[in-house]
């Protein structure tokens, strides 16, 4: 009886804090939640598809693995399974200015200000993009297949995740644990960097142990994650080229016409580019649909992955449950990550210039 209880506490507070975005989209997914059968029934159920059923036992695998090799938190995220109809969990709005990468954001209770707005009905979300575009906003939606509610709720597993290869289910599942282990509240960018390095490293881990250091396995993930990789920097090289004109002194009249004139350029040009992707999906996107909101998501999601890389590798010795503890305690001392991390770097490398013994010292700290 005290689940339903709690639960039903947490939504009215929710919703005296909030408008009735958050108590509808708060029913949606307590009465998706209703429906979680625990991952031990749905193993024993004779009626569980082998799919389903391979999908879950690799779940636990990939849980436990972040735990002990990680140091993820252990929570009770992913101990239950939603069987749906369909190939989404929910669909997320975007926006941002449409002459500078200044990113819309929307205010919620608790957690604070975040760049996105997600909806279980794809018809609301619609409605929220078409209502930002009238403000002249760059706009986009997207599905998305998780989400972590911050240790307020244990979070299901969804059916249709059955689908997805071995590497795409591990990298999901250590991003979003990653949420639950370390938020930083008003760095919405750093969250989301975050995750998606310790989301792709940590799946690339899991992989070689399971199937052995340059397995096949291990390969075709490491080429998806250079598809990736490439991908984001050809955004990024956009990005620049846009960010030029768009803190320059022309008017804003001409400031446009460049706007699309670059995208039409990179997009020609990324037709010779595409040739590197291993993935048929990146050879024919469409670049030149690409708006201030689809590159700010990269900046978001991917942003500078150089400076976890660097910390990863010249701080943490490519240790990712190093990373995760360090990480972990820059995040707790509260202030700017980012710039705590960019700042170790620098005095490793200070140290580095001066002895051995120092710079080994400096990364022990």
């Amino acid at each position: 009886m005290r689940k339903p209880i709690r639960l039903l506490i947490l939504l009215f507070l929710v919703a005296g804090l909030s408008s009735c975005y958050v108590t509808e989209q708060g029913f949606h997914y307590l009465s998706l939640r209703s429906r979680a059968v625990p991952v031990d029934k749905a193993l024993a159920d004779p009626h569980t598809s082998p799919a389903v059923r391979t999908f879950l036992e690799r779940v636990r695998r990939i849980k436990a693995f972040a735990v002990s090799q990680f140091g993820l938190k252990q929570t009770k995220n992913y101990t239950s399974i939603v069987t749906l109809d369909s190939d989404r969990l929910a669909t997320v709005v975007s926006a941002c200015a449409p002459l500078a990468f200044d990113t819309y954001e929307w205010s919620y209770p608790l957690v604070g200000k975040l760049p996105y707005r997600g909806y279980f009905d794809p018809k609301e979300a619609a409605a929220e993009a078409a209502r930002l575009r009238k403000k002249g906003l760059d706009v986009i939606t997207r599905s998305v297949d998780a989400f972590s509610t911050l240790g307020w709720l244990s979070d299901p597993l969804f059916s249709f995740m059955a689908s997805y290869s071995e590497a795409d289910v591990a990298d999901t599942i250590i991003h979003e644990m990653t949420h639950a282990t370390i938020w930083s509240h008003g760095h919405d960018r750093f969250n989301e960097e975050l995750a998606t390095f310790i989301g792709g490293e940590g799946s690339l881990i899991y992989l070689a142990s399971v199937h052995g250091p340059g397995s096949s396995e291990e390969k075709k993930a490491r080429e998806e994650r250079a598809d990736e990789d490439a991908f984001a920097a050809w955004l990024r090289g956009t990005a620049a080229e846009l960010q030029t004109v768009y803190t320059s002194s022309l008017p804003p009249a001409e400031k446009l016409a460049r706007k699309v004139r670059i995208i039409a350029q990179r997009a020609i040009a990324y037709k010779s580019y595409a040739t590197i992707f291993h993935d048929e999906g990146y050879r024919n996107f469409p670049m030149e649909k690409i708006n201030n909101a689809y590159l700010d998501l990269y900046r978001l999601y991917e942003g500078e992955p150089e400076l976890y890389r660097d910390y990863y590798e010249k701080i943490c010795g490519s240790s990712l449950s190093i990373f995760v503890r360090k990480v972990g305690r820059i995040v707790k001392a509260g202030g700017d990550p980012k710039e705590a991390m960019r700042r170790e770097l620098a005095a490793a490398a200070q140290a580095a210039a001066g002895s051995p013994a120092q710079a080994a010292t400096a990364r022990g700290n």
